[in-house]
């Protein structure tokens, strides 16, 4: 009896093996070890338009999950290394429809990344190197705006390793650490003091005092002699009726911007900004108008502090 039962299973097996249709994708995918192979199917009418599409899905899967090192251009040097290892018809289906297998090796894909990383990371650590000691706020800056793109680079290409390495691990993850703190630390070492004076300052402050911690500058309270940069601001609002439409409250808001280097006791820019929005209701409208302000002078205002922090 238990040698009939045996029989029975392996007939079943034999049954199942049979069915198997070994020309899916999944089992074809299958194939390949996952640890060592980067995998992406396609398909097309033809042979080569089956090809191509697995190439282009590859390429669209690394845009997708690594978009920042696209823009670093590496995309078309690691589909250089991937290859159509794999084109095949399905025999079930009567019309010509055929699939193909992208392939990229994961070592391939380590080799042309890993020293583009090691490349970046020598240029950050050369730059670390140029830091006062001891330390010097404004000096150290110039240093940490050339670091910035050199980390904005380094952190796109982890992306892309992390994206390709099979255990999504980052690369050389304590060194890349170490250049990114030190980095925040020497821009928030510079202190930008924000002095608002008139209505609705608060709305103003917000939006400014957001800008510069987008920045990495650090933000003193209120100006104590310890600041870099005094920003000063000096708010107007003007509210009155619409002639036109009855029940619309319109509020016009400016904003008067001045940037002072503390040291020098020098103001090195000066700009205006106005706005005017209307609702229904005078508070809402006067509360629209700033917030637009807030956001137009927060714009100019880090782009003319960046400007002149680079070159001072």
């Amino acid at each position: 009896m238990k040698k009939l039962l045996m029989m029975c299973a392996a007939a079943f097996l034999l049954s199942a093996c049979a069915g198997m249709n070994k020309n899916t994708v999944n089992y074809q995918m299958s194939k390949y070890d996952s640890a060592k192979y980067y995998v992406v199917a396609g398909e097309g009418m033809s042979k080569n338009e089956a090809a191509q599409n697995a190439l282009t899905n590859m390429q669209r899967e690394m845009v997708q999950n690594a978009p920042a090192a696209a823009d670093q251009g590496v995309v078309p040097d690691l589909l250089a290394n991937a290859e159509v290892e794999k084109v095949w018809r399905d025999a079930d289906v009567s019309a010509k429809h055929y699939y193909a297998l992208a392939v990229l090796p994961r070592e391939r894909a380590r080799k042309v990344l890993a020293p583009l990383l090691d490349q970046t990371d020598a240029k950050l650590a050369g730059l670390s190197a140029q830091f006062a000691s001891p330390a010097q706020p404004l000096a150290d800056l110039k240093v940490a705006f050339k670091m910035q793109p050199l980390v904005s680079r380094r952190s796109a290409l982890d992306d892309m390793y992390q994206f390709l390495d099979a255990g999504q691990q980052a690369y050389e993850a304590e060194r890349f650490s170490a250049y990114k703190d030190v980095l925040k630390e020497k821009m928030a070492a510079v202190l930008v003091a924000v002095e608002v004076e008139g209505v609705e300052s608060e709305v103003m402050v917000t939006y400014v005092i957001d800008a510069l911690n987008q920045m990495g500058l650090g933000v003193a309270d209120t100006a104590n002699g310890s600041e870099a940069v005094l920003v000063k601001i000096i708010t107007d609002v003007d509210g009155y009726d619409s002639q036109k439409v009855q029940g619309l409250v319109w509020c016009s808001s400016g904003a008067s911007v001045s940037l002072v280097d503390v040291a020098r006791g020098a103001t090195f820019s000066r700009f205006n900004v106005h706005e005017r929005a209307g609702t229904s209701r005078a508070a809402d409208s006067q509360r629209k108008s700033m917030q637009s302000v807030g956001e137009q002078a927060a714009k100019q205002i880090t782009a003319r502090l960046e400007a002149y922090l680079k070159t001072k």
